[in-house]
C-alpha cells in the first residue's frame, strides 16, 4: 500500500511540473507574439485584413452555395403542350422499346412533329431516357463533348432515385474531374485536349453502368396485403441459347394503354396523393433509350470523323452486341443516312419515317383545336376541305394560317399567307437566278462548317421539269429514276434546299396521296422524292401557271 500512494504522489508532482513548464512555454512566447506585434504594427494589420477578406469569401461562398441548393432542377424533356393525334406512331414506339434493344434512326421533315412525337411516349414513367437535343447541343468540339456526356450520364443515374443506381454517377463525376485536374496541373502545356481514348474510355464506363444495372435486382415492395411485388418485370426468356436469353431478359414491359399513362399522369392529384408519391419513389427497372434528337448536326458540332465512329461505334455495341439499351437517333436531314453509311453503322440501324398527320387526325384537329378558337361570326367561312388542299396535314401550318386569317377577319386568301408567299419566293428565286446561295443548315450540318457548297447546283429548266412532274398524280417520284433523268447531284441539291423531300421508307402512317403505295405496288420499297409541303406543291402549279402566260405573252408579242 505504501509503494502504491509514494507511485501516485510522485505522478501527482511530475504531472504539476510539466503543467508549469508548458504554462511557462506558452508564456514565453506570448509575450515574443506580443513584441512582434508591437515592433511591426503594419504587418499585423495586413494579416489581419487578409484574415477578414478570406473569412468574408468564405460566408460568400456559403451563401453562394445555399442559394443553389434551392434552385429547382431542370425538366425539359417534358410532353410537349398541345400534341395530337399519332396513336399508330405512338404504338410503333412503343412496341419497338419493349422488344429487343436496337438502334432506331427517325427521319422526318421539317415541323412534322418528331419531337413531340418522341416526348409523348418517351417522358412518361415508361422509361429512364438519356437525352440530347443537339439544337441546343452545349457543346462544340470533342472536349465539350466529353463534358456534356459526363454531365449527362451523372444526371441519369442520380434520376434513377435509387442508392445503388447513385452510385454509378460517381463514375463520371470524377471522370469529369479528372479533366478539369489535368488542365490545372499543366496549364501551359496541350492538355485541354480530349483524345479519343478518353472518349472511348467513357462510353467502356457507360457500358459497364448498364451492365450493373441489368444485373442489380432492387429491393421488392411489399403491398397492403404483404405480397411482395416485383418491380422490375423483367420478362423471363423463351429461347434456348445464352445470347439470346441474355437480350430477352432486358426487354422490359411497357404499357402501350393510353388510359394507363392518364392514370399514371393523374395518379399524384387523386385522394391518396400522398402513397402515389411514395409508391413513384420506388426504382423500378424500366427499358432504357439513348435518345439524340436533330442528330444530324452531330459531324458539324464535332468535326472529328475518328471520334464520331468511335461514339456511333460504341452506341452499336450497347443495342446490338449487349443489348443494354435502345439508341433513338431522330433527323429531319435524308443525307444523315449517307454519313451513318459511310461509318458502318447505317446498316446495323432500323428507319422509321414520319409524315405528315392521316386526313382524319387532321379533321379533328380542326374540330377540336381550331374550330373553338376562331370567333362565332368567323367560323362558317372556314372550310376544313379547302385548308387540306392546300396545307394537308401540316398541323403547324394550319393554326399559323388560321391566326393570321382570324387576325383580318376572314379577308385572307390561302395565297396571301406567309407560308405560301415563303414558297413561292422560294421558288420563283430559282427560277430567275442561275445561282441562288440558300444557306441550307441541313446541308451545313451534314457536310461540316463551310457554307460554299449551298448554292444551287440545279438550273431553271431542270426545276421546270421537276415541278411538272410534282403536281401530276401520285405527285412524287422514285428517287433513284429522277436522279438518272436530271442528276444526282441536281436533285440532292433540291432536297437540300427544301423544294424536295427524299424519303427512304414508307411512313408509319400512310398519308392522304399514298405516294408510297404507287411505287411500291410491286413489293419493292423504293425511296420517293416529293414537295416538301403541300404548300409548296401549291406554289409550283402557280409557277408553272405563270410561266404558261409569260409564254403565250411572249409568242403573241413574236407574231405580231
Amino acid at each position: 500500500m505504501l509503494r502504491i500512494t509514494c507511485k501516485r504522489q510522485l505522478l501527482y508532482r511530475a504531472s504539476i511540473g510539466v503543467c508549469r513548464t508548458s504554462t511557462q512555454r506558452r508564456s514565453f512566447f506570448g509575450v515574443g507574439e506580443i513584441l512582434g506585434v508591437l515592433t511591426n504594427p503594419a504587418e499585423t494589420l495586413r494579416q489581419l485584413n487578409e484574415s477578414r477578406g478570406m473569412l468574408k469569401k468564405a460566408k460568400e461562398d456559403m451563401e453562394l452555395s445555399n442559394e443553389a441548393k434551392k434552385i429547382p432542377p431542370k425538366h425539359t424533356f417534358s410532353k410537349l403542350p398541345g400534341f395530337h393525334g399519332r396513336k399508330v406512331e405512338q404504338a410503333m414506339l412503343r412496341k419497338i422499346l419493349s422488344n429487343v434493344p436496337k438502334m432506331t434512326i427517325i427521319f422526318g421533315a421539317t415541323s412534322v412533329g418528331k419531337t413531340a412525337l418522341l416526348r409523348e411516349v418517351l417522358a412518361t414513367d415508361d422509361f429512364f431516357v438519356i437525352k440530347f437535343d443537339l439544337r441546343i447541343s452545349g457543346f462544340a468540339d470533342l472536349r465539350s463533348l466529353y463534358i456534356v456526356l459526363c454531365e449527362q450520364f451523372e444526371r441519369f443515374f442520380e434520376e434513377m432515385h435509387d442508392e445503388e443506381m447513385g452510385k454509378n454517377k460517381l463514375t463520371f463525376k470524377h471522370l469529369k474531374l479528372d479533366i478539369f485536374r489535368r488542365d490545372e496541373s499543366q496549364p501551359e502545356a496541350n492538355y485541354r485536349e480530349v483524345s479519343v481514348a478518353d472518349l472511348a474510355s467513357l462510353m467502356e464506363s457507360l457500358q459497364s453502368c448498364l451492365l450493373k444495372y441489368w444485373e442489380y435486382e432492387p429491393k421488392e415492395v411489399q403491398e397492403e396485403d404483404g405480397q411482395p411485388n416485383d418491380n422490375s418485370k423483367v420478362k423471363p426468356s423463351s429461347q434456348g441459347t445464352d445470347t439470346t436469353s441474355d437480350s430477352e431478359a432486358r426487354k422490359v414491359e411497357v404499357s402501350d394503354s393510353a388510359e394507363q399513362s392518364m392514370k399514371q399522369d393523374l395518379g399524384h392529384h387523386d385522394s391518396e396523393a400522398g402513397k402515389d408519391a411514395d409508391l413513384a419513389k420506388v426504382f423500378k427497372k424500366r427499358p432504357i433509350v439513348f435518345l439524340m434528337d436533330e442528330a444530324h448536326k452531330l459531324p458539324a458540332l464535332v468535326n472529328d470523323q475518328l471520334s464520331l465512329k468511335v461514339f456511333l461505334d460504341t452506341l452499336l455495341v450497347l443495342t446490338k452486341q449487349d443489348r443494354l439499351c435502345h439508341v433513338v437517333l431522330s433527323t429531319s436531314d435524308s443525307f444523315f443516312q449517307h454519313f451513318l453509311r459511310s461509318i458502318n453503322v447505317a446498316q446495323h440501324a432500323q428507319i422509321l419515317t414520319v409524315g405528315d398527320c392521316t386526313k382524319e387526325e387532321t379533321r379533328t384537329y380542326f374540330k377540336e383545336q381550331i374550330l373553338p378558337s376562331v370567333p362565332d361570326k368567323l367560323r362558317s367561312k372556314l372550310s376544313f376541305d379547302e385548308l387540306y388542299n392546300a396545307f394537308g396535314g401540316k398541323l403547324t401550318h394550319i393554326n399559323d394560317y388560321v391566326n393570321s386569317w382570324t387576325n383580318t377577319d376572314g379577308e385572307m386568301s390561302v395565297y396571301e399567307s406567309a407560308i405560301f408567299v415563303q414558297a413561292y419566293t422560294l421558288l420563283q428565286f430559282h427560277m430567275t437566278r442561275p445561282k441562288f446561295e440558300t444557306f441550307s443548315p441541313l446541308s451545313t450540318a451534314t457536310s461540316g462548317t463551310s457554307t460554299e457548297d449551298d448554292s444551287a447546283t440545279f438550273s431553271p429548266d431542270e426545276l421546270r421539269h421537276v415541278m411538272k412532274t410534282m403536281v401530276k398524280l401520285p405527285y412524287s417520284r422514285p428517287y433513284f429514276e429522277l436522279c438518272r433523268e436530271i442528276g444526282t447531284t441536281q436533285v440532292d441539291s433540291m432536297i437540300r434546299t427544301r423544294i424536295l423531300e427524299l424519303r427512304w421508307t414508307r411512313t408509319i402512317s400512310p398519308e392522304d396521296t399514298a405516294a408510297e403505295d404507287v411505287w411500291a405496288s410491286d413489293g419493292i420499297q423504293r425511296p420517293v422524292v416529293l414537295p416538301m409541303t403541300r404548300i409548296i406543291r401549291r406554289a409550283m402549279e402557280i409557277v408553272l401557271k405563270e410561266e404558261e402566260g409569260l409564254q403565250a405573252s411572249n409568242n403573241i408579242r413574236q407574231e405580231t
